[in-house]
């Protein structure tokens, strides 16, 4: 069968901060669907896969492709930021072939499947949960024209187009079962980002590991990858380092673990073997402050780690705890020295709107992010998404939180808020967002070291990017 699998546009989703996203966001590869991909393409589909905003494809242009290319099979994949674009999408193309075949997957839909396939009506399966066994099942039973009503972990529309859905299908044992993502289908050229002391190069994403141990209330990524954390064999990770090095642009890899450092045999093993086989490239990715030690960071160092992001999320340690991180403010600032001896660049995620937030929390949460040998900063509006423990905290008023919408175009961390919460208002929280951004990015310390490590020319467009983001007050 000819499939379409599609990543809708994503930019959108950060609203007025759209212009600096289009050039401080690094565009990661929609691994997922590669996943996808990879399986399908093994049982002998011709498959495509479409990254909209790499592709500089607006919706528009996806459906004019949709009638030229006829796949009979479509799938689009959510979150909720997008989930909006991903229903225009199956809606407008099932409209203009209702032959076809239409599925959506992805975090929104895996947190809400009764209710997003009764509002997606265009979508004639759903797939709920990690994809790889669910999809090869499927499209068998789609070929061969068989019942799918046992298999688990979809979504499905009887004869009369009511919605059922399926038992979730357990975790999926042995990550190696897997082939590794079908990066062939993607457009590799487009992923450039910029990599400390290599200016921009090629970049691709990969994973070590599915699933975290960390509650954190805010995160969903334990209702799409539930139970407990489970690691590849590191054969085939670094197998997978070097069929990319071989056969693609890409020397840089994004590591897409949710905890970077999580299992430090397992990381301190992997620096050897990487020095064992001779492995060059350079990587970056996220991590938790309590994971890290100095010499684990060394070690990471040493096989080419040049970025590290944490996520602090707030300078008030009552609301450390409160959202579950499990992190004292203590070591997220040892953390960073660390780093910062090390010499090794670092980001910072940061959440304004937390339960018990008040306007003198964030002011402690823009104080702690000054005061932290880190360069970069990434500061969203607290968002409940579905999925998370958080969207239900949302709706009891748990810490003050007051819920305004299920409008899910509204649900987006940057320009526009969902929750009040105490004496915060949402026209409160997007002026605390600018101000936050202001305050950390115009020192002059870290505007020399933007410019410094971007170039001139990179820093006069990001420059632009954030007057026109942060500094231009935009029309309600």
């Amino acid at each position: 069968m000819k499939i379409l699998l599609v990543n809708p546009p994503f930019v959108e989703a950060y609203g007025q901060y759209k212009a600096a996203a289009k050039v401080g966001a690094q565009p990661q590869m929609p691994l997922g669907l590669c996943y996808i991909g990879a399986v399908l393409e093994n049982k002998g589909h011709q498959m495509q896969i479409i990254d909209a905003d790499v592709e500089g494809m607006s919706i528009e242009d996806i459906l004019t492709y949709i009638k030229t290319y006829r796949p009979d099979v479509f799938g689009v994949t959510g979150t909720t930021p997008i989930y909006a674009s991903a229903r225009k999408l199956l809606s407008e193309a099932k409209q203009a072939n209702p032959q076809m075949v239409t599925i959506m997957g992805g975090f929104h839909l895996t947190a809400l499947p009764a209710q997003t396939m009764n509002e997606c009506s265009g979508a004639d399966y759903g797939i709920i949960g990690e994809g790889e066994e669910t999809i090869a099942e499927l499209m068998d039973a789609i070929e061969q024209k068989k019942p799918v009503e046992n298999i688990a972990g979809i979504a499905y529309r009887r004869k009369d187009r009511q919605a059922v859905i399926n038992p979730v299908r357990p975790p999926i044992d042995g990550l190696e079962s897997i082939p590794f993502p079908a990066r062939h289908l993607l457009k590799m050229d487009k992923y450039i980002w910029s990599v400390p002391g290599k200016g921009m190069v090629p970049v691709t994403s990969i994973i070590t590991q599915r699933g975290c141990p960390f509650g954190c209330i805010f995160c969903g990524v334990n209702t799409m990858f539930p139970g407990k954390t489970r690691y590849r064999q590191l054969d085939s990770i670094l197998n997978e380092i070097e069929q990319v090095l071989t056969k693609t642009p890409a020397t840089h890899f994004m590591v897409c673990d949710d905890t970077l450092t999580l299992n430090k045999p397992k990381v301190l093993q992997m620096c050897d073997e990487v020095k064992k086989r001779h492995l060059k490239f350079t990587f970056e990715g996220y991590t938790h402050a309590s994971t890290v030690t100095k010499d684990i960071l060394a070690r990471l160092q040493e096989i080419g780690l040049v970025r590290l992001s944490f996520g602090v999320e707030t300078g008030n340690q009552k609301i450390l705890k409160a959202i579950n991180k499990g992190v004292t403010l203590e070591q997220i600032r040892q953390a960073y020295q660390w780093c910062y001896e090390l010499g090794m660049e670092t980001r910072c995620s940061l959440m304004i709107g937390h339960p018990f937030e008040t306007k003198e929390t964030i002011q402690e949460t823009i104080e702690l992010a000054k005061s932290l040998k880190c360069y970069q900063a990434y500061i969203n509006i607290t968002t409940p998404y579905p999925g998370s423990k958080l969207y239900h905290m949302a709706k009891e008023g748990f810490g003050g939180l007051r819920l305004l919408t299920d409008d899910w175009i509204q649900y987006r961390r940057y320009g526009n808020a969902v929750m009040e919460m105490n004496d915060l208002s949402v026209q409160d929280l997007i002026e605390y967002q600018r101000i936050a951004y202001k305050k950390f990015y115009m020192r002059p310390h870290i505007i020399w070291y933007n410019v410094k490590r971007a170039g001139f020319k990179a820093a006069m467009v990001n420059s632009l990017a954030f007057v026109k983001s942060v500094l231009m007050r935009q029309k309600s």
